[in-house]
């Protein structure tokens, strides 16, 4: 599906539009975010193509020219730049827990950045997170509204997750150990941040929402890891 179509489809489906939440930035943010559409690379997948739009408090009025980063873990649940973390049994997964170093800084996969157009659009193409210890299948999103940030977490719903889970090349791992339900993040608002999916488990999905930004974020100045959260 091309970027159009997805404009498209949020354009005429009736996607309700819904309040943003704002959420944890998580410890594997990283300055590095290309300007581009296509942020899979080399990364093995079931393809997903991410539809945004934003609007204004009076969910109403589109937000043109913002610029919007995403990054996500890849099928096997590591982030690009960092090392892979594999948590013992039973540890909870916090920003304090992971190693921050960046070792890998050539590494791009799953990052990248759009700026909406003037109907407040933009689109990625990616793949399907894998999970890692501790949380449930996530992308996280920072929105730049002048001199302010908007973070947030974009979901998907278990029964979707679960099908694409049973299939290669993400069914080799061990079974997942959280789900939205016992996601301590996604209990915080992330019912609000379920992505509307179409398309199917084997050719792929297209994952589309509308959200209401309040534009008296926090400043940019104050976005960092939280001590409270993962990734």
């Amino acid at each position: 599906m091309e970027e159009e179509d997805l404009v498209e489809l949020l354009a005429s489906t009736g996607v309700t539009c819904r309040l943003l939440v704002e959420q944890t930035q998580g410890p594997y943010h990283r300055a590095v975010h290309p300007e581009r559409r296509e942020i899979t690379e080399d990364r093995d997948g079931l393809p997903l193509r991410l539809g945004l739009r934003l609007l204004a408090a009076d969910a109403t009025t589109p937000l043109a020219d913002v610029l919007v980063e995403v990054w996500q873990a890849d099928h096997v649940g590591r982030y690009s730049g960092f090392q892979p973390f594999e948590a013992r049994p039973g540890q909870v997964v916090t920003s304090e827990s992971v190693p921050h170093d960046v070792i890998a800084a050539g590494e791009t996969y799953l990052r990248g950045s759009q700026r909406t157009d003037e109907r407040g659009m933009c689109a990625f193409n990616t793949i399907y997170p894998g999970w890692y210890a501790s949380r449930t299948v996530h992308i996280h999103l920072i929105a730049h509204l002048g001199d302010c940030l908007v973070t947030t977490q974009l979901y998907f719903p278990d029964t979707v997750t679960d099908e694409v889970f049973s299939r290669p090349p993400y069914r080799g791992r061990p079974q997942r150990d959280t789900t939205n339900a016992t996601d301590s993040i996604f209990a915080d608002g992330g019912e609000q941040m379920i992505l509307d999916l179409q398309g199917d488990p084997t050719t792929g999905y297209t994952g589309v929402l509308c959200v209401v930004l309040d534009r008296q974020a926090r400043p940019a100045s104050a976005a960092g890891p939280s001590a409270e959260s993962d990734g």
